[in-house]
């Protein structure tokens, strides 16, 4: 533990971290991939060429420093982190690695106000973190049992979910034909695939589209329009880069990570794999779900944009398959057909207390929305029925690009609607936070 002199020390670097976070974040990842290239396996490569994986990062770590006298607050978003560990197969011995790498990039860019003193100190404070993401990801292995690491799938069916075939769901089946296990509805898997022409392997989060069932999993996949862009006409010079201020860091691209376009895996995943053709995931995570084992009357608003109805819809067909007067309400925004629309319609039939909305808005061709989108008046157009506004203790569950939440936020907020009622799940890398405070 730190005493109390180390954790003032800690807490006296937020400046600098505020300032030279991103930085930090940026020569850690190039070093360590420099010298660990096989680490490369276990990241985002357009992530890292984005920036979006050291921005995320130096959220983390400007988090943890700001409440290190208060680490409860972190609860939320260390669970985030240890699922999505767990889901890559982190094991303990990449803490050893990436400790030593994230000091020295701390030297590095702090140069002399990194003193003995802040060193021990900010070594104790990595390690109390990483013991409590470690500690929580054992836990999370042993939950996973007897499957642990990588697990082959077949493709059992592969099914267009719109008219212009740019939402696509796969059925996959596990190739052992051992029975799969229960997974909490809203959770996600981790897909492995080779892409011609990347050195390393592919790997990206998609959230289940289906409720559990023993014999496949399902996953909803959107063709990314970025891919439209030619990374093999990019030039090293179009990599992300970072100061000369850390020597040890100076190639132009963070480690061995080559420039990617995004889109590179959807595209691929749609376009080279059929029927047949065998994929490789993890067992499932994640800790945006809904338990549908607890029996309650409690009123259900989910609320999707786009592609980001697959956690959604996970929810709502497990909620559907048990006789249920729970009041449900479907709303679901879409750029121009909605994924799903006929068959939650079906759904809606059958259950009576279940009511739908469905709105076209003008969606990005990515998953970010652009920030001249706007939800305002959709929103605006629903009401408290479509909200269930008449019942304090409704719960909401929120997915979608961040301005859409964030505007979806904004609204329950404004109808009074508590925070500890609404649940996030962001498509990116990092963690969405908003305060309905």
């Amino acid at each position: 533990m730190l005493n109390s002199k180390e954790t003032l020390l800690v807490k006296e670097t937020i400046p600098a971290l505020r300032q030279h976070g991103e930085h930090i974040s940026t020569v850690f990842y190039k070093t360590m991939l420099r010298d660990h290239p096989d680490l490369n396996n276990y990241f985002n490569s357009v992530n890292m060429h984005t920036g979006k994986q050291p921005r995320a990062l130096t959220a983390l770590i400007l988090a943890f420093a700001s409440n290190i006298v208060n680490i409860s607050e972190l609860t939320e978003k260390l669970e985030r982190v240890s699922q999505k560990h767990a889901s890559l197969n982190i094991q303990p011995d990449h803490y050893e690695i990436v400790g030593k790498y994230l000091l020295r990039a701390f030297s590095a860019v702090l140069g002399p106000s990194m003193t003995p003193d802040v060193k021990l100190a900010w070594t104790k404070a990595y390690w109390l973190m990483a013991k409590m993401l470690t500690g929580r990801e054992a836990q999370i292995y042993r939950d996973f049992s007897s499957w642990t690491g990588w697990r082959k799938f077949m493709i059992y069916e592969k099914k267009p979910e719109t008219l212009e075939g740019n939402i696509v769901s796969f059925t996959l089946k596990p190739v052992d034909g051992k029975p799969l296990p229960p997974f909490k509805p809203g959770q996600y898997i981790t897909l492995r695939i080779t892409v011609p022409g990347m050195k390393y392997a592919q790997l990206r989060q998609y959230s289940l589209s289906d409720a559990p069932h023993q014999d496949y999993y399902r996953v909803t996949i959107k063709r990314d329009q970025g891919a439209n862009w030619d990374y093999m006409s990019s030039s090293r010079d179009d990599a992300l880069t970072v100061s000369s201020a850390a020597s040890s860091a100076s190639d132009s691209s963070i480690g061995s990570v080559q420039p990617c376009r995004p889109g590179i895996f959807s595209n691929s995943l749609i376009d080279d794999f059929n029927i047949g053709d065998t994929i490789e995931l993890t067992h499932p995570a994640g800790a945006f779900y809904l338990d549908p084992k607890m029996e309650t009357s409690m009123p259900l608003v989910l609320i999707s944009a786009g592609v980001s109805v697959a956690p959604l819809l996970s929810m709502l067909n497990a909620v559907a398959e048990k006789p249920t007067h729970r009041p449900i309400s479907w709303i679901q925004a879409s750029r121009h057909d909605a994924p799903f629309q006929a068959h939650v319609e079906a759904l809606a039939r059958n259950h009576p207390s279940m009511r739908t909305k469905f709105f076209k808005s003008r969606l990005s061709d990515s998953d970010v929305l652009s920030y001249t989108s706007s939800f305002e008046n959709d929103f605006n157009a629903l009401t408290a029925d479509d909200l269930c506004l008449f019942n304090s203790s409704s719960e909401y569950y929120v997915c979608g690009p961040e301005k859409f939440m964030l505007q979806a936020a904004t609204h329950l907020k404004r109808n009074g609607v508590r925070p500890e009622r609404v649940r996030f799940e962001n498509y990116s890398v990092g963690s969405f936070e908003v305060n309905l405070g």
